[in-house]
């Protein structure tokens, strides 16, 4: 509980060394770039913190693992913004306005799992290649979904552009910088859930259950929709609304695949 406690207290911190800022970019006014030192130190703390409290999840291994739909949402919030936090300490400055929203999902999904505690156990001790398959769907999703908010960022910086609402501030990425690494971020993305898809169906030919094929469908589905947003960049030169869409609906597209029928085997 402790531990929960104090990692919300530092995703709030967090939170609130930046907003200040997003906000006055926000009203058009001008923003300088706030002190990096006290919002990583609170950002890691809050982070680790958070690591800290869901090793119950793999230390038990003879019960097994909890791997609820809480508690897998969790893992995933954490695995963001553990990801996007990183990429901004090697001076990635396009996370700005994604972190609030990061930060605050892994607040959201640390207080569930406190206070709505579930249980829904497997045992991939059992097998490890299904350990390590489980583990790539989960930093699949992580990547996918910051590739889903780059997306909004970049019809938020497009559209206040085209409004000439937009203020001379060094925190505002440009505008090709954000989509270059919105591209590569989901070729990284394509390419993880390429991996995850190969595993996929080696462990679905050895364990076969109705849930397996419904998760299998959905993130195939997922992985044309990014493929071809990527397949439309390159070639057709596709910008804009329509790569932003693709992204969404490929993020739609895994999170039934992941929690779809988790969901209906919990309630």
């Amino acid at each position: 509980m402790w531990l929960s406690i104090f990692s919300v207290f530092f995703y709030l911190l967090s939170v609130l060394l930046i907003t200040p800022m997003l906000l006055k970019i926000q009203a058009g006014e001008p923003a300088s770039v706030p002190n990096r030192m006290p919002f990583l130190t609170a950002a890691l703390l809050a982070i680790l913190l958070h690591f800290i409290n869901l090793i119950p999840l793999f230390t038990d291994l003879t019960s097994g693992q909890n791997f609820s739909v809480i508690e897998i949402s969790s893992l995933i919030s954490v695995m963001t913004a553990t990801i996007a936090t990183l990429a901004f300490l090697f001076r990635i400055h396009t996370l700005w306005f994604l972190l609030p929203i990061i930060y605050s999902f892994a607040i959201i999904n640390l207080v569930l799992s406190t206070l709505m505690p579930a249980h829904f156990l497997y045992h991939l001790n059992q097998d490890m290649g299904l350990f390590i398959h489980v583990g790539l769907s989960l930093l699949t999703y992580s990547v996918c979904s910051i590739v889903a908010l780059y997306s909004i960022q970049l019809v938020w910086i497009d559209r206040a552009l085209k409004n000439k609402k937009l203020p001379f501030s060094p925190m505002i990425p440009p505008l090709m910088t954000v989509e270059r690494h919105f591209f590569r971020l989901m070729l990284i993305g394509e390419i993880l859930l390429t991996i995850v898809l190969i595993s996929g169906s080696y462990h679905l030919s050895k364990t076969f259950a109705p849930q397996d094929i419904q998760k299998a469908v959905f993130s195939f589905l997922a992985w044309i929709v990014f493929g071809s947003a990527l397949v439309g960049h390159w070639k057709l030169h596709w910008r804009g609304k329509k790569v932003v869409y693709y992204a969404l609906l490929g993020i739609i597209l895994l999170t039934i695949a992941y929690f779809g029928s988790r969901v209906m085997l919990e309630i």
